[in-house]
């Protein structure tokens, strides 16, 4: 349940690029590609690395200015934390977390890129599939889509220094041989504990619903309406339609998915049809299909409202998305013969 690393210091550039392929290959822990804003002979840093069943904690010293990109898709919710900075000598403790207002979220899908680093920084990285999850059980159905949490942790309220306080908790224990977090009866509640911590911490649409106190499961006709969407996001869908086949009132349907879902109908309704268009601009055949024919096969008659949507909801443009497909498909070729 919990692994926990002693310090250890990269001196070299070339270090680095061994320890990330090495860490990237045995699928434990994932790292970002980092460099120095110098020459490479001013590259360094110390690290230790601890997980605790879905959160991974990375506490990281950077000796030298360097660039961080952590690329467009990620397995975890990531916040990075700025630190008191350490001693020199290599036993140092986790010593608190600085002032707020340096909290930065980053969700898995959309651009992860610091353009400085330096000093010390603790990232709190939770697994996307154990942070879906509980908004899953919360909602009552399925999650296909990251959670839109915002970029800044709004460190002025009490739940987000809770959770601050809950991580400072976890980076000074996870390292500490003979913790009780190391019990598995404890480690497992508390890496629960910040996942949950988390989702109720940051700014997204579903809080409301994570806040309230008895969550019932949606209603017979918000779960019709929601499988209905589903199944026919390609046909044109109205709320007085969605109404209609699910047997109540306009009124009653808004408000049934404000209440369980946490946005509008038709909210929901482009919501399916980004993360459809997104699926087929991922896999589809790039010889075959265009961004124009996979918008308008999902209802989106508009190229530049399109765009724009997909950008806010993905962190980058669809034609982005398409070259990454075009790349792999280029792979993909049997290489000639000839």
């Amino acid at each position: 349940m919990v692994d926990n690393n002693a310090w250890v210091t990269v001196r070299a550039f070339d270090d680095f690029a061994e320890l990330r392929t090495k860490l990237t290959e045995s699928s434990r822990y994932w790292w970002p590609d980092m460099g120095p804003l110098g020459h490479t002979s001013s590259f360094g840093f110390a690290h230790r690395m601890g997980r605790l069943g879905p959160v991974t904690i990375l506490d990281s010293d950077f000796h030298d200015d360097v660039w961080v990109n952590g690329g467009e898709v990620r397995p975890h919710y990531h916040v990075t934390l700025p630190v008191a900075t350490l001693s020199a000598a290599m036993d140092r403790s986790f010593s608190g977390v600085a002032a707020a207002g340096g909290f930065i979220v980053y969700r898995p899908e959309g651009k992860q890129c610091a353009p400085r680093y330096v000093g010390r920084r603790l990232a709190v990285m939770i697994d996307r599939h154990a942070v879906e999850d509980v908004v899953a059980d919360a909602l009552g159905r399925s999650v296909h889509s990251q959670v839109d949490v915002q970029p800044n942790l709004p460190s002025t309220t009490g739940a987000a220094r809770s959770w601050i306080t809950m991580a400072k908790l976890l980076a000074e224990n996870v390292f500490r041989p003979g913790s009780v977090l190391h019990q598995p009866m404890v480690a497992a509640p508390f890496a629960d504990s910040v996942v949950r911590g988390f989702l109720l911490a940051a700014d997204h649409s579903y809080r409301p619903i994570l806040e309230a106190e008895a969550v019932e499961p949606p209603p017979r006709a918000i779960r019709s309406a929601i499988e209905f969407i589903e199944a026919e996001a390609h046909r044109p869908l109205t709320v007085s339609a969605l109404a209609a086949r699910s047997y109540v009132s306009v009124r009653s349907l808004q408000e049934g998915f404000r209440a369980h879902v946490g946005m509008t109908p038709i909210a929901y309704v482009r919501e399916v049809r980004l993360r459809r268009a997104r699926e087929d601009l991922l896999e589809s055949d790039p010889s075959v299909e265009t961004v124009a024919s996979i918008a308008f096969r999902w209802g989106f008659r508009n190229l530049g409202r399109f765009a724009t949507a997909y950008a806010a909801r993905y962190g980058e443009n669809p034609a982005v998305t398409r070259r990454r497909s075009e790349h792999r498909s280029v792979r993909r070729q049997p290489k000639s013969l000839g």
